[in-house]
């Protein structure tokens, strides 16, 4: 009778054992290949000595760029030189970012970017017309990557900029409509820029970031029109008793949301 009852304990303890072992071996396995593909994400290696950085921008205006916030464009506004009459717009860079030592933190960076303003983005037109902006802009500055050697690279850096600024601008007074060109004007400002890196692997990896830009902190200037139908950037102050349509002391500053992709050049895994 012992023995039967011994082996009827057997019987269910072993199997009961047996699977649970399975269990244990099946967690295992899963636990260490998520172990795995983490360390694989972490893993050192080789900073990249050429990084070719592709973004596309989302653009939000500061200051005098933040005009129609929840609103219209406004015809008295722009004309008196109180704003640029426009906030968002988008945009995209092209930037090369070059390691200046072998361990890859510091990179000298070289950019080349166009931007796009309209009061007419993501707010509905106003009856009193609209204005646009484009932005042609080159950079130079210097980069910090916190962890060049890893495939997770955060970054903080600083640029000199210099952006040929133009436009248009369509005027609306009783249903009749006045044309104006904004011609290109010259300034100089920085930029400020912070994001982070995934390298997927030697070649390509993706980026994503957010940067502000004081266009014109140099080179700020107002002066009347030529004809009728043009006009400058027109952001300098003006002297006392002096009069110029669209002028007035204005900031060119806004923000950058970006994402896009990297291209690495002489980047290696550590064996």
């Amino acid at each position: 009778m012992r023995i039967r009852t011994i082996y009827i304990i057997l019987f269910i303890i072993i199997p009961s054992a047996f699977l649970h072992s399975q269990e244990v071996t099946k967690d295992t396995t899963y636990n260490s290949i998520a172990t795995t593909r983490i360390l694989n994400m972490l893993k050192p290696g080789k900073a990249p000595k050429v990084t070719l950085q592709l973004s596309f921008d989302y653009n939000i205006g500061h200051l005098d760029l933040a005009a129609n916030e929840n609103t219209y464009f406004r015809k008295e506004d722009f004309v008196s030189g109180a704003n640029f009459g426009t906030r968002y717009g988008y945009g995209a860079s092209l930037t090369g970012k070059i390691a200046l030592h072998k361990e890859g933190n510091v990179r000298l960076n070289v950019t080349t970017g166009f931007n796009r303003f309209m009061s007419n983005f993501v707010i509905a037109e106003s009856p009193e017309g609209k204005v646009s902006y484009n932005v042609f802009s080159w950079g130079l500055g210097i980069e910090n990557n916190f962890t060049p050697q890893n495939k997770f690279k955060p970054y903080i850096g600083l640029e000199f900029v210099a952006s040929l600024i133009g436009g248009n601008a369509t005027l609306t007074t009783d249903s009749t409509d006045f044309d104006l060109k904004i011609k290109n004007s010259l300034r100089f400002g920085v930029t400020f820029n912070m994001g982070i890196e995934y390298a997927f692997n030697n070649k390509v990896g993706f980026n994503l970031g957010y940067k502000i830009t004081h266009a014109n902190i140099l080179g700020k200037k107002s002066q009347a029109q030529t004809t009728l139908n043009e006009t400058y950037l027109n952001d300098d102050k003006l002297k006392p008793g002096e009069s110029i349509q669209y002028a007035g002391w204005k900031q060119f500053m806004y923000s950058s949301f970006y994402l896009g992709i990297d291209f690495y050049f002489g980047m290696k895994n550590k064996k």
